[in-house]
């Protein structure tokens, strides 16, 4: 992000402060996530750095600032607006992190207006994607950037977390099911990049429940993105489903996740398949434990994750947490595995044909909402 992004947001929210006292409706939040991440890659045609310790934004959680505005109107209507950025509290190293934290413009994870009513919410603008919310449903280790689904299904799947000049609709909920639709149209401000898949347009459907112990959702997208900017004017299709759930059993939380996606990378007659297993024990009020174990298929394509965890909470606000990361590509052709879906890192996160990557990563999570 441009250092005139940052003052301008640091300004805004130094006049937040001081107007959040006297605005009924808005509210202000973020999520700061930072620590030291030691990874070590072993096997064959090795980079010409294969082990670091690093400082690394966003080992479990991404990070955030972000306000809400809600005011009610007439007729049982609610208006408001959202504002959110994502943003690095370690050197860039000149990426701009579009698939962990949104791109680098201002308000790049959220800048939306909507309406709310008894019949559900509409909005306008960029907002989650909602396959990649229905993903954060079960997976089993909470969506951790070290370790867990996320890196093969939305960096090799082309799932992007964040959609930009979306109009969505949420249904109320009935009986614990909510349906939701949202839609990407074509805007003059989709460009192409290298190494991501910018959504040029798309659309996406979900379905969700959730009910005392009980919760699961599925959802299917499709989009259409520019791949380079070699090639601008290139389009390829991206689509795929996902299906994932939880269930808690007092102090044990289960859950499961399966996706099923046609990506860029895999060509558009090869579907590759992510499963992953595992959740969370409650040890006390103060500390958890997770685990989770993941599988991603793609003909010749095999990545094998597993990662662990323990969060304790030293305040109400602040997390102290541990986790280990193994990533193993067992792939028979050059099919690529990706190691973690943290902010830049020294290392490369491609992993090659018989390689193995093992991480561990300790840091603080401080979570003011």
């Amino acid at each position: 992000m441009e250092k005139k992004h940052l003052i301008l947001w640091a300004a805004l929210t130094s006049a937040l402060g001081v107007f959040n006292a006297h605005a009924e409706g808005l509210y202000t939040y973020a999520l700061i996530d930072g620590g030291i991440a030691s990874t070590r890659i072993s096997g064959p045609n090795l980079p010409a750095v294969s082990s670091k310790s690093e400082f690394i934004t966003g080992g479990y959680a991404p990070t955030f600032v972000g306000m809400t505005y809600e005011k009610a109107a007439s007729g049982g209507l609610t208006v408001g607006g959202k504002l959110e950025q994502g943003f690095l509290i370690s050197p860039a190293n000149g990426s701009n992190s579009r698939y962990f934290f949104g791109n680098g413009e201002l308000f790049n994870r959220e800048a939306n207006i909507y309406i709310k009513s008894a019949a559900g919410t509409f909005a306008m603008g960029t907002q989650p994607n909602f396959a990649f919310k229905t993903v954060l449903i079960g997976e089993p280790r909470s969506g951790s950037n070290f370790g867990s689904s996320l890196a093969m299904i939305d960096i090799k799947g082309g799932l992007p977390t964040v959609d930009d000049a979306a109009i969505s609709y949420t249904s109320a909920t009935f009986n614990g099911f909510s349906l939701a639709g949202q839609y990407v149209p074509e805007t003059k401000s989709a460009k192409a990049c290298d190494s991501c898949y910018n959504v040029k347009s798309g659309s996406r459907v979900s379905v969700s429940y959730a009910q005392e112990d009980i919760k699961f959702g599925l959802a299917t997208y499709d989009s259409s993105v520019l791949t380079s900017t070699q090639a601008p004017s290139a389009t390829i299709k991206s689509s795929g489903s996902i299906a994932s759930g939880a269930y808690k059993m007092g102090v044990i939380t289960l859950k499961g996740i399966f996706a099923s996606q046609k990506n860029p990378d895999m060509g558009l007659s090869t579907t590759m398949k992510t499963t992953g297993l595992g959740g969370s024990y409650a040890v006390s009020g103060e500390t958890t434990l997770d685990f989770g174990v993941y599988q991603s298929k793609a003909g010749a394509l095999n990545v094998a994750t597993t990662g662990a965890g323990a969060q304790h909470k030293l305040t109400k606000e602040l997390t102290l947490y541990g986790q280990v990361a193994k990533v193993q590509n067992k792939s028979t052709d050059t099919s690529k595995g990706f190691i973690n879906f943290a902010g830049p890192s020294v290392l490369t996160d491609d992993l090659l044909k018989g390689q193995t990557a093992n991480t561990v990563n300790v840091g603080l999570l401080l979570a003011l909402f």
